[in-house]
């Protein structure tokens, strides 16, 4: 979704960038070892920095943002980069799972939880090279919304070039109990015949 450049509470800022840090120590017992750039706690376990910054809206540390967000209809979820995610969040909150690390996380910063947001911030932060940004207008470059998904349709959307044709059962349901014409139409959703 695309708001504005500025953070507002829609963003889910504290959970993205808290949900990789595990659960915060009380201030006086946070201690700083400038040469090796650590926070530590009095009973000298390590408070991690965030691996998740989340850049999509102007505040002081991004103040040149975009405002360009990350939570897509579609998007690809690598094996390794998921493991290694499950890997920082339970061990950044020494919980079993992430469910878990989840929940405590959310209660804590009462902020809200968009996995998508998560994922980017994570594979931007540790494998940039693997992110390929597209901007795609649903319509033209691809069809969010259709029934007809059958072999002519996916013809037509090749020859057009479009990218991704998402096909919904419920459209379909819609489009076979549809009384007029009107009503099929509308149900067919997107198509490029």
């Amino acid at each position: 979704y695309q708001q504005g450049v500025d953070c507002t509470d829609m963003d889910p800022v504290a959970f993205t960038e808290g949900i990789t840090m595990g659960p915060p120590p009380p201030v006086i017992n946070l201690g700083s070892n400038h040469t090796t750039g650590k926070r530590t706690r009095s009973d000298n376990t390590v408070q991690l920095d965030t691996v998740t910054p989340y850049r999509a809206c102007r505040r002081a540390e991004y103040p040149n943002a975009t405002g360009a967000r990350h939570i897509a209809h579609h998007m690809l979820f690598q094996y390794d980069v998921m493991m290694h995610l499950h890997s920082t969040i339970k061990r950044a909150w020494s919980l079993p799972n992430i469910w878990q690390a989840f929940v405590k996380c959310h209660k804590l910063t009462k902020s809200r939880v968009a996995e998508y947001e998560l994922y980017y911030s994570f594979v931007s932060f540790h494998y940039p090279e693997r992110v390929l940004l597209k901007n795609l207008q649903n319509g033209a470059d691809f069809m969010g919304g259709s029934s007809i998904c059958n072999d002519h349709e996916m013809e037509c959307c090749r020859n057009q070039n479009v990218l991704l044709k998402g096909c919904h059962n419920h459209r379909i349901e819609a489009m076979n109990a549809a009384e007029s014409k009107v009503e099929k139409y509308h149900a067919m959703g997107e198509m490029c015949c």
